[in-house]
């Protein structure tokens, strides 16, 4: 059986309604787990999806990298939690 550690990975939540669109996650801060969505706000690459628009599941080693995104974002749209 996995150490519980290992099963644990960050959750990620862009609020979708404070999102402008700005680009500073996908094009400058993590590139690794943002994108830009159909309706041309952030996303979350398809390969971290989990729930809703603008949610999702990333591995321990992209939490850094989402947290400096969530930091950067102008209008704090973007939450890192933990599972």
């Amino acid at each position: 059986m996995a150490p519980i550690a290992s099963l644990m990975c960050p959750k990620v939540d862009i609020d979708r309604e404070e999102c402008t669109g700005c680009g500073l996650c996908y094009n400058d801060e993590c590139p690794e787990v943002f994108v830009e969505g159909d309706s041309g706000l952030s996303d979350v690459k398809d390969e971290f999806k989990s729930g809703e628009p603008g949610q999702g599941k990333i591995p321990e080693s992209l939490r850094a990298c989402a947290e400096k995104a969530a930091d950067a974002c102008p209008v704090s749209a973007i939450s890192v939690l933990e599972d």
